[in-house]
């Protein structure tokens, strides 16, 4: 029986963490650009951007993940992440390698927003759940058809 085609995923690290999202989840890496913060935002919500003439919500990981917050700057590189039709921005502070795994199948669950951890060369990478982000952190996302 012939094995499995390998997946990819896209990792990057939140302070010494490693994360991944599967790559079908990844739209772009992109270039921090101006962001404009909502007054009424959750705190895991860093603003909005113009992305190409979309509202994107930019989701600030760390807050997410439990890590205290860091500055935000036009050094920083963000993943556009989509997901049913929304797409949302995730603030990281290192994009790191594709990487390809065996399977993301059967992984052993770790939490609401982790859907599981692998052993990928020596390191352990937590593949989060951009499903579950989306509807925990933007369950009525801003429009990204720019109504106004």
């Amino acid at each position: 029986m012939a094995n499995p085609a390998p997946t990819a995923i896209l990792t990057f690290s939140l302070g010494s963490q490693v994360y991944a999202l599967p790559i079908e989840d990844v739209v772009e890496v992109a270039a921090m650009v101006e962001l404009v913060t909502l007054p009424d935002a959750a705190p895991e919500i860093l603003g909005v951007v113009n992305r190409r003439g979309q509202i994107l919500p930019m989701l600030d990981l760390r807050r997410i993940f439990k890590q205290p917050a860091a500055p935000v700057s036009s050094a920083n590189l963000f993943i556009v992440a989509a997901h049913a039709g929304k797409m949302a921005g995730l603030v990281v502070d290192e994009v790191r390698l594709v990487e390809y795994v065996n399977s993301l199948e059967n992984l052993s669950t770790s939490g609401k927003i982790i859907r599981g951890i692998i052993n990928h060369k020596e390191q352990l990478i937590q593949i989060i759940s951009l499903p579950m982000i989306m509807a925990t952190y933007l369950p009525d996302q801003v429009a990204a058809e720019g109504n106004s």
